[in-house]
């Protein structure tokens, strides 16, 4: 029987990871926890010696603003990455597609007190910025997306894997099924801290992706239905 795999991450990723599944022989159920919506802030009036995006969501919603292209940019992944070269920008890539792995980039690759616009969306995770301050780093964000949540109409008792691609998605499943077996149901995440935050909420099988990419959430998946064909063979 073909398995059933969740994606609950935003559109346009979740269509084109649900393509992915589905020549890898899933059958994906593409049901967003949270649509997208612009924030209407205007560029930062400092000047940046590094631009730091961190969701393929901020290049396309900072895409028709003034920023300065001259400066070195950083890509949280291969997908942001993608973005910026059909701008004809080439961006530097983490080896580790997070915020530890930009952290990490910048600190091997970067001098301290560089001033470091970091461009998100609204209440996500803020620790590079912190991270980067206590470093030394003179640290600004762009807002220029939030996220909405959506109610979803999805059967768990059907499901075989959910994928989730931030923290912010995993409290929100959470959430809409406060009360369910969901927390049963194999779990897919991008990184450790995620992981972390998934088990505080009582999801019982956790599994961490190399990253947030659609071969890493592949490659995962493939990994927990072999496990589970040993122990059930």
């Amino acid at each position: 029987m073909t398995k059933r795999i969740w994606i609950t991450r935003t559109e346009p990723g979740a269509s084109r990871l649900a393509s992915k599944l589905l020549v890898s022989g899933y059958q994906p159920v593409t049901a967003p926890v949270f649509e997208i919506e612009p924030v209407s802030t205007p560029t930062p009036q400092i000047d940046t010696d590094l631009w730091v995006f961190v969701s393929s969501h901020a290049v396309f919603h900072a895409a028709n603003c003034q920023w300065d292209k001259t400066k070195p940019v950083i890509a949280v992944g291969p997908a942001t990455a993608a973005q910026f070269e059909s701008m004809q920008v080439h961006p530097l890539v983490p080896n580790q597609h997070s915020s530890e792995g930009v952290y990490d980039l910048i600190r091997s690759r970067f001098t301290t007190g560089l001033r470091v616009t970091i461009v998100a969306g609204r209440d996500g995770r803020r620790d590079l910025s912190a991270w980067l301050g206590a470093d030394g780093y003179a640290c600004h964000d762009w807002i220029v997306y939030e996220r909405k949540p959506t109610k979803v109409q999805v059967s768990t008792s059907q499901l075989e894997a959910i994928v989730a691609a931030s923290g912010a998605a995993i409290s929100e499943i959470r959430q809409q099924f406060a009360t369910l077996s969901a927390v049963s149901i194999p779990l897919v995440v991008p990184s450790p801290r995620d992981a972390e935050l998934a088990e505080s909420m009582q999801f019982t099988t956790v599994l961490i992706a190399d990253g947030a990419s659609d071969d890493a959430i592949v490659s995962s998946l493939e990994d927990l239905f072999s496990t589970q064909g040993q122990f059930s063979g």
